[in-house]
């Protein structure tokens, strides 16, 4: 028993929501990263293309898990993976050494999230994306701001919109 409470000291439950809210949440992520990938692949219809940002993800968590932290507004999110998707492209297509490009993708992106005040921490792994992807994301040059990420942005933030106020019933934005 000591250890159960011992281990409470140590847990927090992130999000306060009750276990409802946490089920249509759940509920609202699947839905949205279901139908960007979806409808990013009818866009393109290139089967080999990648169609959805794996930053999409964590940002899914924080605009349907915590919609009124300031990380979820629409200026954080937009401003945060469209300006992470620039760095982290010229990061790839400039310096040749994986760990620095890294580093510099990383920390460059959150300087200019920092600086536009636009800190969406997802845009981090954005950033990260074309560095760490190779030839595949690379390939596609600066193209890849607008495609995937800016389809996979502009969609998620009219589902974000039309789920958490109309679905939900969340004052948002």
């Amino acid at each position: 028993m000591k250890i159960l409470s011992l281990l409470k000291l140590f847990t927090v439950d992130p999000v306060q929501l009750n276990i409802k809210a946490k089920i249509l949440s759940l509920l609202a992520c699947f839905c949205a990263i279901f139908f960007i990938a979806l409808i990013t692949q009818a866009t393109i219809g290139v089967s080999n293309s990648p169609i959805i940002v794996a930053s999409m993800g964590a940002s899914a968590v924080i605009l349907f898990f915590i919609p009124n932290s300031p990380l979820a507004q629409p200026w954080p999110f937009i401003g945060g993976q469209l300006c992470s998707a620039f760095i982290g492209m010229s990061c790839a297509l400039n310096i040749p050494e994986t760990a620095s490009a890294s580093a510099v993708a990383v920390g460059g992106s959150i300087l200019v999230m920092l600086l536009l005040r636009c800190l969406h921490p997802p845009g981090a792994a954005t950033a990260l994306a074309p560095v760490m992807a190779g030839e595949s994301i690379t390939s596609l040059g600066y193209s890849f701001i607008l495609v995937p990420v800016g389809i996979n942005v502009g969609l998620m933030l009219v589902l974000t919109v039309i789920i958490n106020r109309w679905v939900m019933n969340r004052d948002y934005p």
